[in-house]
């Protein structure tokens, strides 16, 4: 029994032993095996504990090494984390500077832009308007309609398309800039602009992507994907250079028009001289013939056919402004309502005249007997242009021309009193609106009509300081229309010179005549006598004021303006009147550049009196300023 008891108590303590080990195991805490000293089922189970021990062991070291890398390997990674973090800090730091530059940027250039008189643009190699730098402008718009993402196929032409197409890819294949003019209806109408075409760096996306479609079967690929083609473009600086056009029209048109005048003016001054000869010849032979009738007839005949002579060159003075004009302060709607009996007579029934007058119209400063002529001239030019009948309209208005306005009448800008002659007859053509206003030019078939009218009509206008503007359409109708400086402080109306047939009589008074063409100076010198006054004469200015000097009595001098030497007539004149006060002058001249009455000026004991002249007249302006002596 003791034995059993002994082996109980020893077995006892083994399995104590073991389960010591298994919780010691359990817990962490067995850090030797068990002993093992035979081969019963205790020994085996305690083996079997010594292995899991060891691989508890391995696996706790092992887990140990792999906590230490993963920590390594965690603080590996948040110090990249930190790296990455502060690079994209700065990134994001940087970004933002840079965009606030490029906003800024952007704000000076549209500045920039915004301050320039220039159109700014953006066209790619297709032709597209890709960027407009000027938002809101009137350029910024063709035929009112808005250009930004267009082609020039849909703004222009096909052959101004094609054009500036044609600028754009040699700017891109030669990498230098081009210039081209061309003109384009705009908001304000049509405007010449000039553009200067360069190439840009950067390109631009198509606006109109090729899409490719993803690979069949592959779910985690994008639904499409889309490929945009990079497009080359230029920048476009259109300036607006229609003021510059109109003023080299403008110069071109004018000049042409000096040199025509130049020409006309000549063949007038020379023609009105030998008219005069022709008239006072004729004259004199007219008076000696009353006892024959048949020869008195003829010379009567003559003389109308020089009255012809004298009114053309008269018109051809005007058109050069040569011609002296005898301007008072004029209402043009007194003017145009003391005509319409005339003009309905000239135009006939099948032709209405519509009239709109303004009630405040200002006066203005003209020759209201050359007026009338020119508005006769042109109301017949309306009658013409409507064979069938139609309507004229006259119509006055005070008006403001604006800077752009002005370029366009070829004059300058301020207030104007003007007068609007309007038809719906067949109107003109571009060339011939270029033309229409040169001496003898005319589209009337021969023997219809002289050529002279419209060009009288432009001289009168330009001389009296006023300008005229056309605006016709083939097959529309035609409008004139005139635009004359208005007179700044009210004044009447200058009284017309009374027209006698008769000559009226001198009595002996001494008169002087300064001539320099010999046979003219012949025919004043035997007019005057035959008038009853004692003439003397002189070739020049010089000469004439040695005889004004050695004879005192003279009581006229009978002067032509255009004089050889340094002194012409007008100067005479001012010399003997200051020299010799209460002296008469009277002026002649088949031509001059010195208006007697010039704005609100006239001058005492001055007339004037143009070439070719009737004796009658000589004899009336003589004694209307001989009879006016005693109270000078």
């Amino acid at each position: 029994m003791p034995d059993q008891k002994t082996d109980a108590e020893v077995l006892a303590r083994r399995i104590a032993a073991l389960a010591e080990a298994t919780h010691l195991m359990a817990t962490g805490c067995q850090n030797e095996d068990v002993p093992v000293t035979g081969h019963d089922e205790i020994d085996k189970l305690a083996h079997a504990i010594n292995i899991m021990r060891a691989s508890m062991m391995q696996a706790q070291a092992e887990l140990r090494e792999a906590i230490i890398s993963l920590e390594r390997r965690i603080l590996e990674r948040t110090a990249e984390l930190l790296a990455t973090s502060d690079s994209l800090s700065q990134e994001i730091a940087e970004r933002n500077q840079t965009e606030y530059a490029w906003q800024e940027s952007e704000a000076r250039l549209r500045a920039m832009t915004r301050a320039i008189p220039d159109l700014v643009l953006v066209i790619d190699e297709d032709g597209c308007y890709r960027e407009i730098l000027a938002p809101g402008r009137d350029l910024a718009a063709i035929r009112n309609a808005p250009i930004r993402g267009k082609f020039l196929s849909e703004v222009h032409s096909p052959e101004r398309a094609k054009s500036l197409l044609d600028v754009i890819h040699r700017a891109l294949r030669t990498q230098q800039t081009q210039i081209a003019e061309y003109e384009l209806p705009t908001a304000s109408g049509l405007r010449w602009f000039e553009s200067r075409i360069a190439p840009l760096d950067v390109r631009f996306a198509d606006q109109s992507p090729t899409t490719i479609p993803r690979a069949q079967g592959n779910l985690f690929d994008p639904p499409d994907l889309q490929r945009y083609t990079a497009k080359s473009a230029t920048i476009v600086v259109a300036r607006d250079v229609t003021r510059r056009k109109r003023a080299e029209t403008q110069l071109r048109q004018g000049q042409k028009m000096q040199a025509i005048g130049q020409l006309t003016d000549g063949i007038a001054h020379d023609f009105n001289n030998l008219l005069s000869i022709i008239m006072g010849n004729l004259e004199l032979l007219h008076e000696q013939l009353t006892d024959q009738p048949r020869l008195h007839e003829l010379a009567q005949q003559a003389l109308r056919a020089v009255d012809r002579g004298a009114n053309l060159t008269r018109r051809l003075l005007v058109f050069s402004r040569r011609q002296p004009l005898l301007a008072q302060p004029t209402n043009l709607n007194k003017l145009v309502l003391g005509m319409l009996d005339l003009m309905r007579r000239t135009l006939g029934a099948t032709i209405r005249i519509d009239t709109v007058l303004a009630t405040d119209l200002r006066p203005t400063l003209i020759d209201p007997d050359e007026l009338e002529s020119a508005l006769l001239n042109l109301v017949i030019n309306a009658r013409d242009a409507m064979p069938q009948g139609g309507r004229l309209k006259l119509e006055t208005a005070n008006v403001l021309v604006e800077e752009d306005a002005a370029l366009q009448i070829e004059g300058r800008p301020g207030p104007y009193v003007m007068l609007v002659v309007g038809d719906t007859g067949l109107g003109m053509t571009p060339e011939v609106q270029e033309r229409v206003f040169e001496p003898f030019f005319t589209t009337k078939e021969a023997n219809k009509g002289s050529g002279l009218g419209l060009s009288m009509v432009y001289g009168l206008v330009k001389q009296s300081g006023g300008h005229i503007a056309i605006d016709s359409k083939f097959g529309q109708g035609t409008t004139i229309r005139l635009y004359l400086p208005p007179i700044q402080t009210p004044t009447h109306e200058l009284p017309k010179p009374r027209a006698a047939d008769t000559p009226i009589r001198g009595s002996g008074e001494i008169i002087l005549v300064v001539e320099d063409d010999p046979e003219v100076r012949l025919f004043a010198v035997n007019a005057l006598r035959s008038l009853g006054y004692d003439p003397l004469q002189a070739g020049d200015a010089a000469t004439a004021l040695r005889v004004l000097e050695t004879i005192p009595q003279i009581a006229l001098l009978f002067t032509d303006i255009i004089l050889p030497g340094e002194m012409d007539g007008i100067k005479l004149a001012a010399i003997a009147q200051r020299r010799y006060p209460g002296l008469r002058v009277l002026l002649t001249s088949g031509y001059t550049a010195h208006p007697l009455i010039d704005k609100d000026q006239s001058t005492d004991g001055v007339d004037i009196l143009a070439k070719p002249y009737r004796k009658a007249e000589l004899g009336n302006r003589l004694r209307a300023l001989l009879g006016s002596r005693g109270s000078a």
